[in-house]
């Protein structure tokens, strides 16, 4: 006689179930793509099928082979979360601003219900879980994009703590951070990549490639094959951010044209699957 669910268990399965049935027929879009396609990054995860920044967001992403786009704050107790506000109001029950929380509060908080029924109950999980959970469910090694929303006491030495404990150096990225935070990433730990952003012009693009700071550049425009080309020749990767909810095949294409590393879109899927149907 099989074993009996524990009501917690119950709880995932129906959770997965559901992230499942809503993704549909999309999911083929996994299928068949050329490996020199851009990487896409999930942004906050699979935020059109998942409450946003959440563990069932993260493994719909990695179990449709997508890389992940997450961001991470520093409670009061001085623990990491992901959530993508400042305060926990739109994306949870309560209310209170992140920093002036512990741990403890915002884990009392429900992070789903917001999104669907079907999510009810889950929490804002911590970056340590974050990481555990990709880590575990990946089947080859996917992107994580790292965005630093506010720099507070130790957070780059915390964070490098974790990523050599999960071991990700070679998959991760931190961007949106200053200056002076990328080199206390890199006094931490060389081998955290960082990242310059702010990059909407070939002007700023080559500015940037001279930047020892910049591993990776986060842009608003799609570079020339040639400024691509050039990036490459110094080791440095170059990732398309498109505007939340800005569904643009033709943007697709002329990143994927151009030789860009990724994007960070919002419809990795739907991206995915045009290309599959493009020739």
């Amino acid at each position: 006689m099989p074993p009996t669910l524990r009501p917690s268990c119950l709880h995932r399965v129906a959770m997965a179930t559901a992230i499942l049935s809503l993704i549909g027929s999309v999911a083929v879009a996994q299928q068949g793509s050329p490996h020199n396609d851009p990487i896409l990054l999930s942004h906050r995860g699979l935020v059109r099928h998942a409450p946003e920044n959440t563990i069932p967001a993260f493994e719909a992403a990695v179990a449709l082979g997508a890389s992940i786009e997450l961001d991470v704050y520093q409670a009061r107790d001085g623990e990491l979360v992901v959530i993508h506000d400042n305060t926990v109001d739109r994306t949870t029950n309560g209310t209170g601003t992140i920093g002036d929380m512990t741990l403890a509060q915002i884990r009392k908080l429900d992070a789903g219900s917001w999104f669907h029924p079907r999510f009810q109950g889950l929490k804002v999980p911590t970056l340590d879980e974050a990481f555990r959970v990709i880590k575990k469910r990946q089947r080859a090694p996917i992107t994580i994009a790292l965005n630093m929303k506010v720099i507070s006491p130790r957070i780059e030495e915390k964070i490098v703590k974790l990523v050599k404990k999960h071991d990700l150096f070679d998959q991760l990225f931190a961007f949106g951070q200053p200056a002076d935070s990328s080199r206390r990433f890199k006094t931490a730990n060389r081998r955290l990549k960082t990242t310059i952003v702010k990059i909407y012009d070939s002007a700023q693009f080559a500015t940037a490639l001279k930047d020892p700071l910049g591993d990776c550049l986060w842009v608003g425009f799609v570079p020339s094959r040639e400024e691509m080309e050039q990036a490459h020749q110094l080791k440095k990767q170059v990732w398309l951010s498109l505007k939340i909810g800005d569904r643009r095949p033709d943007i697709w294409d002329k990143a994927r044209a151009s030789g860009m590393d990724g994007i960070c879109t919002d419809w990795p899927l739907e991206c995915r699957l045009h290309w599959r149907n493009t020739p």
